[in-house]
């Protein structure tokens, strides 16, 4: 159902519109991540959202805060 949600506050932006969601194992759980552009949201099962552009350090938020945060980053 999160996963659910994540994509559906992406594709509000059509930079996201047809993104494929990829899927990493990882020792933390399965990472998730959507590319578009430079920008790279990335996600576990549980916990907070990353926002990455380009080489940056990630921009972690919550579910609430991720439309504002990929608004400020997509400009």
């Amino acid at each position: 159902m999160r996963d659910k949600s994540i994509l559906e506050k992406l594709k509000a932006f059509h930079e996201f519109d047809g993104a494929i969601i990829h899927r990493y194992p990882a020792r933390e759980g399965l990472l998730k991540f959507i590319t578009a552009g430079n920008v790279i949201v990335k996600w576990y099962y549980r916990g907070d959202i990353a926002v990455q552009v380009g080489d940056n350090d990630d921009i972690v938020c919550g579910m609430r805060e991720l439309s504002d945060v990929i608004s400020e980053v997509i400009q």
